[in-house]
């Protein structure tokens, strides 16, 4: 009746538990994207189903694939580092077991940064589409942070999924490294190449405001610390995308320059 779906690499740490978490389910997918620290063979003695597939920068193109290899009629997309409580699992096997009306459902998020369980900010709800039957959903595979497209209706669920994306400062700062070099290929293809006006948006403008945003708007501030950390560290990640996007339009302003420097030498008769 229902498969669980998860891509993952290098979550030798917390693919148990996620997978634990979900033990009721009648089938669970794990797509290996290129791990080197036992991932793959944690997730088979958790019963799950691995199968590899190179790493990509985007994960959604592995999301893709992984939910293409789904064979219940439900399908509940889930992340090394979240886990379903009792509560969620409950709901998810009843909304499913009485066959809904809906193609999809949005299922609530509770954050947890640096052990610290985030609930202003805009870090909750947090709504997810992550539960829809199989062949209702793909993502568009154009950015890392983005929507799935669902065909037909979709519903809400009350319970809440537990995410801890960041347990440490530097596990944050290894996987903001990761997304921000992606982020900036994506400002790439967007904008094109840089200019000094997008740049000073990107990393004064764009920033501030988030940080104003999260902190003071959606009271982030009633988090204590923690709270200032991810409204904070929301603008650094700006700043440090708009950063490797000046540099990869630099990098390609230098390579069109000795291009056209070499094709003039090329064309200096002996």
């Amino acid at each position: 009746m229902l498969s669980v779906c998860m891509i993952a690499r290098n979550e030798a740490a917390r693919i148990g538990r996620a997978l634990e978490s979900v033990s009721w389910a009648e089938e669970r997918i794990v797509l290996d994207c290129g791990s080197t620290d036992g991932t793959a063979e944690i997730a088979r003695a958790h019963g799950a189903q691995v199968y590899q597939a190179e790493h990509t920068p985007n994960l959604n193109v592995n999301k893709n694939r992984c939910i293409a290899l789904a064979r219940q009629e439900w399908v509940l997309l889930l992340d090394a580092d979240e886990v379903v409580g009792e509560a969620l699992a409950r709901e998810i096997r009843t909304v499913v077991a009485r066959n809904p009306r809906e193609n999809g459902f949005w299922i609530p998020r509770r954050n947890w940064y640096f052990g610290h369980l985030v609930r202003y900010g805009g870090q909750y709800p947090d709504y997810q589409l992550r539960l829809f039957r199989r062949g209702t959903l793909r993502f568009p595979e154009q950015h890392i942070h983005e929507y799935p497209l669902l065909r037909g209706t979709a519903g809400r669920l009350r319970e809440a999924l537990d995410h801890f994306p960041y347990e440490t400062l530097s596990h944050y700062l290894a996987k903001m490294d990761r997304d921000t070099e992606f982020h900036a290929q994506y400002l790439l293809r967007r904008y094109g190449r840089a200019h000094l006006g997008r740049l000073l948006r990107l990393v004064l403008l764009r920033p501030a405001w988030r940080f104003l945003e999260r902190y003071l708007l959606w009271q982030g501030f009633r988090d204590g610390f923690a709270g200032f950390l991810c409204a904070w560290l929301d603008g650094v990640n700006s700043i440090v995308a708009a950063a490797k996007y000046w540099q990869v339009s630099e990098q390609m302003g230098s390579e069109h320059v000795l291009s056209e420097a070499n094709r003039d030498v090329r064309g200096v008769a002996p």
